[in-house]
Protein backbone atom coordinates (compact mmCIF):
# COMPACT_ATOMS: atom_id res chain seq x y z
CA UNK A 1 0.00 0.00 0.00
CA UNK A 2 1.05 3.32 -1.16
CA UNK A 3 2.15 6.01 2.21
CA UNK A 4 -0.88 8.20 2.03
CA UNK A 5 0.11 12.09 0.81
CA UNK A 6 0.34 14.60 2.98
CA UNK A 7 -0.97 18.06 1.89
CA UNK A 8 0.89 21.19 3.57
CA UNK A 9 -1.32 24.30 3.11
CA UNK A 10 -0.15 26.71 0.95
CA UNK A 11 0.34 30.32 2.40
CA UNK A 12 1.04 33.47 0.69
CA UNK A 13 2.02 36.88 1.89
CA UNK A 14 -0.32 39.66 0.02
CA UNK A 15 1.43 42.84 1.90
CA UNK A 16 4.87 43.10 3.59
CA UNK A 17 5.43 44.54 7.10
CA UNK A 18 9.40 44.72 6.22
CA UNK A 19 9.02 48.18 4.66
CA UNK A 20 7.75 51.25 6.48
CA UNK A 21 5.65 53.69 4.77
CA UNK A 22 7.23 57.33 4.54
CA UNK A 23 5.63 60.32 5.93
CA UNK A 24 3.22 62.44 3.57
CA UNK A 25 5.50 65.21 2.77
CA UNK A 26 2.99 67.25 0.42
CA UNK A 27 5.25 66.61 -2.86
CA UNK A 28 1.52 64.76 -5.09
CA UNK A 29 -1.19 67.22 -5.16
CA UNK A 30 -3.93 68.14 -6.72
CA UNK A 31 -7.22 66.33 -8.24
CA UNK A 32 -4.92 63.88 -10.66
CA UNK A 33 -1.68 63.24 -8.63
CA UNK A 34 1.08 61.64 -10.18
CA UNK A 35 -0.63 61.01 -13.49
CA UNK A 36 2.67 58.55 -15.18
CA UNK A 37 5.24 56.67 -13.05
CA UNK A 38 8.08 54.98 -14.43
CA UNK A 39 11.33 53.72 -13.92
CA UNK A 40 14.55 55.61 -14.73
CA UNK A 41 17.93 55.71 -15.08
CA UNK A 42 19.86 58.20 -13.05
CA UNK A 43 23.42 58.86 -14.35
CA UNK A 44 24.60 61.46 -12.11
CA UNK A 45 27.12 61.13 -9.35
CA UNK A 46 25.58 62.13 -6.26
CA UNK A 47 22.61 62.03 -3.43
CA UNK A 48 19.26 62.87 -4.77
CA UNK A 49 16.55 64.09 -2.68
CA UNK A 50 12.42 62.98 -3.45
CA UNK A 51 10.86 65.95 -5.55
CA UNK A 52 14.58 66.44 -7.69
CA UNK A 53 13.89 67.69 -11.12
CA UNK A 54 15.81 65.56 -13.01
CA UNK A 55 15.58 66.00 -17.17
CA UNK A 56 16.81 63.38 -20.47
CA UNK A 57 20.57 63.73 -20.91
CA UNK A 58 22.73 61.51 -23.37
CA UNK A 59 23.08 58.21 -20.87
CA UNK A 60 19.79 58.94 -19.21
CA UNK A 61 18.08 61.44 -16.66
CA UNK A 62 20.40 63.79 -15.04
CA UNK A 63 19.63 66.96 -12.51
CA UNK A 64 18.13 69.82 -14.39
CA UNK A 65 19.80 72.90 -15.10
CA UNK A 66 19.04 76.04 -15.65
CA UNK A 67 19.94 76.19 -19.20
CA UNK A 68 18.54 72.61 -19.58
CA UNK A 69 14.94 73.95 -18.52
CA UNK A 70 14.72 75.07 -22.53
CA UNK A 71 16.69 72.88 -24.40
CA UNK A 72 16.00 69.47 -22.42
CA UNK A 73 13.63 66.90 -24.14
CA UNK A 74 11.95 65.20 -21.35
CA UNK A 75 11.73 66.23 -17.51
CA UNK A 76 10.63 63.93 -14.82
CA UNK A 77 10.29 64.50 -10.61
CA UNK A 78 12.41 61.60 -8.60
CA UNK A 79 10.44 59.73 -6.34
CA UNK A 80 12.67 58.10 -4.07
CA UNK A 81 15.94 59.52 -2.61
CA UNK A 82 18.95 58.00 -4.67
CA UNK A 83 22.39 58.01 -4.48
CA UNK A 84 24.85 57.71 -7.24
CA UNK A 85 28.48 56.66 -7.34
CA UNK A 86 31.17 57.64 -9.34
CA UNK A 87 30.80 56.59 -12.98
CA UNK A 88 28.01 54.25 -11.97
CA UNK A 89 23.73 55.18 -12.37
CA UNK A 90 21.22 53.35 -10.61
CA UNK A 91 17.63 52.86 -11.89
CA UNK A 92 14.61 54.48 -9.59
CA UNK A 93 11.62 55.54 -9.60
CA UNK A 94 10.02 58.84 -11.03
CA UNK A 95 7.33 60.80 -12.15
CA UNK A 96 6.46 61.80 -15.80
CA UNK A 97 3.17 63.87 -15.38
CA UNK A 98 0.97 64.91 -12.34
CA UNK A 99 0.82 68.02 -9.96
CA UNK A 100 3.05 68.21 -7.32
CA UNK A 101 3.09 71.29 -5.02
CA UNK A 102 6.02 74.04 -6.02
CA UNK A 103 7.17 74.12 -2.80
CA UNK A 104 8.50 70.60 -2.41
CA UNK A 105 10.04 70.49 -5.92
CA UNK A 106 13.84 70.67 -5.73
CA UNK A 107 15.30 72.72 -8.44
CA UNK A 108 19.14 71.85 -8.45
CA UNK A 109 20.48 74.50 -9.35
CA UNK A 110 18.86 76.54 -6.56
CA UNK A 111 21.13 78.36 -4.05
CA UNK A 112 20.65 79.81 -0.86
CA UNK A 113 20.52 83.04 -2.12
CA UNK A 114 17.83 82.34 -4.90
CA UNK A 115 14.08 83.17 -4.86
CA UNK A 116 12.39 79.64 -4.97
CA UNK A 117 9.04 81.55 -6.27
CA UNK A 118 11.28 83.16 -8.99
CA UNK A 119 12.26 79.87 -10.23
CA UNK A 120 8.81 78.21 -10.15
CA UNK A 121 7.93 81.04 -12.38
CA UNK A 122 10.60 80.37 -14.77
CA UNK A 123 9.68 76.73 -15.01
CA UNK A 124 6.07 76.37 -14.64
CA UNK A 125 5.15 76.71 -18.25
CA UNK A 126 7.84 74.97 -20.06
CA UNK A 127 7.50 72.43 -17.13
CA UNK A 128 3.72 73.02 -18.15
CA UNK A 129 4.19 71.95 -21.90
CA UNK A 130 5.82 68.57 -20.34
CA UNK A 131 2.57 67.56 -18.42
CA UNK A 132 4.60 68.77 -14.82
CA UNK A 133 2.03 71.29 -13.18
CA UNK A 134 3.49 72.79 -10.08
CA UNK A 135 0.67 73.86 -8.09
CA UNK A 136 0.81 76.49 -5.07
CA UNK A 137 -0.68 74.48 -1.80
CA UNK A 138 -2.19 76.60 1.19
CA UNK A 139 -0.15 75.35 4.86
Amino acid sequence: MADPVVKTPVTMELVSTEAAVPAPDMLIVGPKGAVHTDVVKVAAEGTFQRGTLLMAGADGYVPATAAGLSTASDFAILADDAAVGENEYIETAAYFEGDFNEDAVIFPWETDSDDHAEIVEAARELLRKAKIFLRKVQG
